[in-house]
């Protein structure tokens, strides 16, 4: 079975910059590729905006894995980076 990345739907307004988009992927709960970045946001440089945005504190895990004899690393946010995201966001509303 062959699973392909969408880009997530959400009510947020679009993001402006890469890193803000790559940032609103994450916080979806989604993983993302530097294949998936360039599909659907036209990203080239995926760990650029990753190491960016781990610079600014966010804590991104990462996976390095083959398919098809190719390397690449995956992306996401673990569960506590999440419902702290969710937790913040819903104490400004």
């Amino acid at each position: 079975m062959t699973t392909t990345a969408t880009a997530p739907v959400t009510n947020e307004q679009a993001p402006k910059t890469q890193i803000d988009i790559v940032r609103a992927h994450l916080m979806t709960g989604a993983t993302i590729t530097t294949w998936d970045a360039y599909r659907l946001y036209r990203i080239t440089s995926l760990a650029q905006r990753i190491h960016e945005l781990r610079k600014s504190g966010l804590v991104i895990q990462s996976e390095m894995v083959t398919h098809n004899d190719k390397r690449f690393s995956v992306y996401w946010l673990d569960e506590q980076t999440l419902l702290e995201s969710e937790l913040s966001n819903s104490e400004v509303n």
